[in-house]
């Protein structure tokens, strides 16, 4: 599904979740979910002066992922 929500802002902690496809997907987690899952939003994009810049069809997908998978905790700069 795509995201509708707000554009991310500088600060916004952000993960590494392998993507299955042999690479890796920045992710921010948008809510928690029971049994240690979480609904994250991937970021494809970069932070502009103007806002968020999306580079790709992946931009803004939301799935559920094992809090667990979540790896390289950062914040989006």
């Amino acid at each position: 599904m795509r995201s509708i929500i707000p554009a991310p802002l500088a600060g916004v902690e952000v993960y590494d979740v392998d993507s299955g496809l042999g690479g890796q997907f920045t992710v921010s987690i948008q809510k928690d979910l029971d049994g240690g899952m979480v609904e994250v939003r991937i970021l494809q994009g970069n932070l502009t002066s103007s806002g968020w810049l999306s580079h790709g069809l992946f931009d803004g997908k939301i799935f559920e992922v094992s809090r667990l998978r979540l790896t390289n905790p950062r914040r989006l700069e």
